[in-house]
């Protein structure tokens, strides 16, 4: 079989199967060998009974106590416990919803068992672990892929198909120079396949994996490096800049010396003839969206359109309000673009933006779809650039004559991971907060506390504050107990407060209108407390709030609760953060320190970097970084940093081997590149 072979030609691939693969991109035999285990079962890891960890997933012998007890709970469920001797502790394996394991184990019988160790209620439980007889193991501590769920496509199929793949003469052309392959002490590319999807011991994955990365590492540089080089030439002409002294200084407060040097950074590069292509990056609440309405009003006064898109609606509407009152007496017009505009509205808003008598655009995906049409578009502003793909962001360019490109982004991005995100951009940094800002009191505490807590929220919204309550999660989970979310606190909270205290849920599932109705409500004073999701990590900005309450805080990653933390500390008054946990982990624990004692965006990456490594980098969600298969940017700095210089060496040689192997990437590049989404 060749790379490029329909999976027609695989056996158990007809049209319905066919069908559920495409919807998750596996088209091709080379499509299915690039899908690769999302983790390897190593069977052979043996946990000590006297030191594990909460949740870690072990091997264990144990010796089967007796035939275990079926307790039925409602319905068809029920829960199996079988009680084994672990050496000399105690312990329980459970089992949901497989009540004829009854009847499978022998009393006083050893078995090796393969699962996830819980801790709770002085008991030790291994829950729903795979297991074999101890005097019969076979390959049971086999290292085993497991592949990731595709709907429609059973689970054994995966393995079943590359199996197949392998045995039928696999042909898988190597395109690496040789010279490359050699002096980086590579698997060609057939070999490492096979060390991922058929290894025989833990060292042949690394192996595959060292090559598979080294491929994704050297194409994402070679591509930025070819659109680095590519200069282009802006036809777009602004010559107009006596009119931007006055703004700002007309503007309600002074700009600090970081905002000012941003904007000497703008006007030079509209200034050198060439497209801008900028990437500011600040703090949370160091004032990023007042360079956005100066940018704009800039390319007004020059006769030109923005188009600023943002990667919620709240967040649409909330810009909306600040750049209709930043530039309300300069004459400049504003519109905001939303999906949930009535149908009406919307055609006369694109009406007038395709006449030219709509400056400012402001909206979601809504701005890149086919129907809107810009009169003269200057300049493309993208809000948290992390929650958009790349192709999005071309999309909007491509709106107009090549416009300047301005991305606005809060995460703490180290400088090498800028360039692989935001490729040929240049930075600009935002390192201070406006005058006259308090810095935000942040505490940690357990749940015992939460009435103090709450009782202390009380107090500052009796002096006319307002107040944020944030939950992991819309709704309770059974799987996860203990992590709050914003219904069941919700109604927590309104037998806990006063009820002269208004109070309001604001979350994902929300229909639009309602969501904006509550956030209208909030921005006006007319809700005190709003319990809500993550929801509110962008786009809410309102200077009365002076509490938030975080519960179950060890659920959000670190940059993540500095995003959150970032919305109450916009006014003059003392504001304050209080993190809520249960969890007794070290290492939650020592994030939680790191966020009580750092107010600096970009110290608290440095701190997640030590404590947790950079994987975990972007918090709960991993927003931003273009994770391609296998590398993941954020910790692979070292190998980022070598395939760039092997890259500069492919573009200065005139080796034939070289020139070829340089045209079959960039060839790809743009294919894959552009299709990634960096959420």
């Amino acid at each position: 079989m060749k790379w490029e072979d329909s999976l027609d030609k695989v056996k158990g691939v007809g049209p319905k199967r066919s069908e559920a693969l495409a919807k998750v991109g596996i088209k091709t035999v080379g499509n299915l060998l690039s899908y690769y285990p999302k983790k390897y079962i190593d069977r052979s890891v043996f946990g000590n009974p006297e030191h594990f960890f909460e949740d870690q997933e072990i091997s264990l012998k144990a010796t089967v106590l007796d035939t275990g007890r079926v307790q039925r709970i409602r319905g068809n469920l029920s829960i199996f416990s079988l009680p084994l001797l672990w050496e000399n502790k105690k312990l329980s394996a459970v089992f949901f919803n497989q009540p004829y394991l009854k009847h499978t184990f022998q009393e006083n019988q050893d078995y090796y068992f393969y699962g996830r160790i819980k801790k709770g209620y002085g008991s030790i439980k291994i829950t729903n672990p795979q297991f074999v007889k101890a005097s019969n193991p076979g390959v049971f501590f086999e290292l085993t892929p497991v592949y990731r769920n595709i709907q429609g496509v059973p689970g054994s199929f995966i393995p079943k198909a590359l199996k197949e793949i392998f045995c039928e003469s696999l042909e898988i052309p190597e395109s690496m120079p040789e010279v490359i392959r050699s002096g980086e002490n590579l698997l060609d590319m057939k070999s490492a396949l096979k060390a991922i999807h058929f290894p025989d011991k833990a060292e042949d994955v690394i192996l595959g994996i060292q090559r598979l990365k080294f491929n994704e590492a050297l194409k994402i540089n070679m591509g930025i490096m070819s659109s680095a080089r590519e200069k282009r030439y802006s036809e777009i002409d602004i010559n107009l800049f006596t009119g931007l002294e006055p703004f700002v200084n007309s503007l309600p407060y002074d700009l600090t010396a970081s905002q000012r040097l941003v904007i000497d950074d703008m006007v030079a590069d509209l200034k050198n003839g060439q497209v801008m292509n900028r990437l500011v990056q600040g703090d949370v609440g160091s004032g990023k969206t007042v360079i956005a309405v100066i940018a704009a009003c800039l390319m007004a006064q020059n006769g030109y359109q923005t188009a600023y898109m943002a990667p919620t609606e709240i967040l649409a509407q909330q810009h909306g309000r600040s750049f209709k009152e930043l530039l309300k007496n300069t004459g400049v017009t504003v519109a905001v673009v939303t999906g949930s505009l009535k149908a009406k509205e919307r055609r006369e808003i694109l009406k007038q933006v395709a006449l030219g008598q709509v400056s400012v655009i402001i909206g979601t995906h809504a701005l890149i779809q086919q129907s809107v049409a810009y009169y003269n578009l200057g300049l493309v502003i993208t809000d948290e650039q992390h929650r958009f793909g790349v192709k999005q962001r071309s999309q909007l360019s491509s709106k107009g004559n090549q416009p300047h490109t301005m991305v606005m982004s809060a995460t703490p991005i180290p400088r090498t991971l800028a360039l692989i995100l935001y490729g040929d951009l240049s930075v600009s940094y935002i390192d201070e907060l406006p005058k006259g800002r308090k810095p935000i009191k942040t505490y940690c505490y357990n749940e015992a506390s939460l009435h103090k807590i709450l009782g202390f929220v009380q107090d500052e919204m009796s002096k006319g504050r307002q107040s944020f309550v944030i939950c992991p999660f819309i709704e309770a989970s059974e799987e996860l107990e203990a992590v709050r979310d914003t219904e069941s606190v919700y109604l927590e909270l309104l037998q806990k407060i006063d009820p002269k205290y208004r109070m309001a849920c604001l979350h994902g599932r929300l229909k639009s209108e309602e969501k904006e109705s509550i956030i209208q409500a909030f921005n006006q004073g007319r809700i005190d407390c709003l319990v809500a999701t993550s929801i509110i990590e962008v786009g809410i900005d309102v200077p009365n709030v002076s509490t938030m309450v975080i519960l179950s805080a060890e659920r959000f990653g670190l940059s993540q609760l500095h995003q959150l933390r970032g919305r109450v500390g916009r006014g003059n008054h003392q504001s304050y953060c209080f993190l809520v946990t249960n969890s007794k982990s070290d290492d939650t624990l020592a994030r939680m320190k790191v966020i009580v004692n750092n107010r600096n965006g970009r110290k608290i990456a440095d701190e997640d970097f030590k404590l947790r490594g950079p994987g975990d980098y972007f918090g709960f969600k991993q927003h931003g970084l273009p994770k391609l298969g296998l590398l993941n940017p954020t910790e692979e700095l070292a190998l980022i940093k070598r395939t760039k210089e092997i890259a500069e060496l492919i573009f200065e040689s005139h080796n034939q081997e070289m020139m070829t192997f340089k045209n079959d990437v960039l060839k790809s590049f743009y294919i894959d590149i552009a299709d990634i989404s960096l959420t």
